[in-house]
């Protein structure tokens, strides 16, 4: 029995192990959710997703506070199929489709009006070669 459950153990250790060596940044599950900093604007505007709302926080010096520091009214936020849609008020929405890449490190949002792209928190967008 004892041989048993050590040839068990030892096959689970053997199945579990990774050998790609791609791994150098851990993957990230492609969602909105998150804090992101806008192309162009990395040191003065971030965004913040929650799971229904988008916070805009700006700064001057490059340094963001938590979502308390975020202007008023955030911006609703949902999915319709592939379409990530943002109620900016009064009528008017960004409707756009997101395009994950670099491990779910970088997002650009398709839109009529053109691209916006996004990156996380603490990521280095000139890691992202794709």
């Amino acid at each position: 029995m004892k041989k048993i459950l050590s040839l068990l153990f030892l096959s689970v250790i053997l199945v579990s192990c990774s050998n790609d060596e791609n791994d150098q940044q851990p993957a990230i599950e492609n969602t909105i959710i998150g804090r992101w900093h806008l192309v162009g604007f990395e040191q003065t505007v971030m965004y913040e997703f929650t799971a229904t709302e988008k916070h805009t926080i700006y700064s001057t010096n490059g340094t963001f506070g938590d979502i308390t520091t975020a202007i008023p009214n955030p911006n609703p936020w949902v999915y319709e199929g592939e379409n990530l849609v943002i109620d900016l008020f009064f009528g008017n929405s960004s409707v756009s489709v997101p395009n994950f890449k670099c491990n779910g490190n970088v997002v650009d949002l398709v839109s009529e009006s053109g691209t916006t792209t996004l990156f996380r928190e603490g990521y280095n967008i000139n890691n992202c070669n794709e």
